[in-house]
């Protein structure tokens, strides 16, 4: 069966391609044109040696503005094969999958600089990120039908695998200004992303668990140190109220309590204390 995904946009999809298209709009714009592509263009040499690491995730939003077919047809396959991903992971992991297989495929660029010829060019386009979500599709619905130039049915594995071999092909002779090194990037992300991800996720899992742990005896160890300050500083003050009211209190026990309604408003409240705002 051909199937291009469901219909409607999820979130995070919805936001990635009003953004690109937002910025989009700015590079057709001859004055900010120049300045998307110097300051988000992934230029290797900017990014590797000059600490520019922005780009390795802004390059993903640009596009070629005499090339609309580019962008179009990236924004139609990251809808095709990214929705039911994000329908799968929920809009969070899905955005942060897709910087990671923006900034892994672009980091694969870095390679260009043992050629000399290509370290200064900068890269643009969703393309490395893109090949990584329909890598992650391919995985997911392994048996998928999709229309090879809208024509001709293919299993999308033999699409991703066509992919990687154009793209290999392509690095390894340097034709072309389609940075091919950069796409291949993206597939290879996205296998290393199913490989390592269980594994990544139980250490996130059990360093969270650490965290809320440490946190949780964190709060215990202060709320008894609260009630330990009640019992020994404020329960007196309260006492001596009940016994011989405002006016027999010390400047400094005024000071105690009120600072003790400051620190625990809700404590006070139980304790049923005196009948003023203490904050006055």
């Amino acid at each position: 069966m051909v199937s291009f995904g469901p219909s409607g946009v999820s979130r995070s999809i919805r936001y990635i391609i009003i953004s690109t298209i937002v910025v989009y709009l700015f590079e057709i714009v001859p004055w900010t044109r120049q300045l998307s592509i110097s300051w988000g263009a992934l230029v290797p040499v900017e990014a590797f040696f000059h600490g520019q690491i922005w780009r390795f995730f802004t390059y993903i939003f640009l596009h070629d503005p005499n090339q609309f077919f580019h962008i179009l047809i990236n924004m139609l396959m990251l809808w095709m094969f990214g929705v039911e991903i994000e329908n799968i992971w929920g809009s969070r992991r899905f955005f942060i999958f897709y910087l990671i297989c923006g900034a892994g495929s672009g980091l694969f660029s870095v390679f260009s600089l043992f050629s000399f010829t290509s370290s200064m060019i900068p890269v643009i386009g969703a393309s490395g990120a893109v090949l990584g979500v329909m890598t992650m599709n391919a995985y997911y619905f392994p048996n998928r039908q999709v229309l090879l130039f809208f024509i001709l049915p293919v299993n999308i594995r033999l699409v991703v695998l066509g992919y990687a071999i154009y793209s290999l092909s392509g690095a390894i002779s340097s034709q072309g200004i389609i940075s091919h090194i950069t796409h291949l990037g993206g597939i290879l992300v996205a296998l290393a992303y199913i490989k390592l991800y269980p594994y990544v996720s139980g250490y996130y899992t059990s360093f969270t668990s650490f965290i809320s742990e440490r946190a949780a005896r964190r709060r215990l160890a202060q709320k008894k140190a609260r009630n330990r300050y009640f019992e020994q500083n404020v329960d007196p003050i309260l006492e001596k109220i009940s016994k011989f009211g405002m006016e027999s209190l010390t400047k400094k026990e005024k000071k105690i309590l009120r600072n003790a309604a400051r620190y625990n408003k809700d404590e006070l409240k139980k304790k049923r204390i005196i009948p003023f705002d203490p904050f006055r």
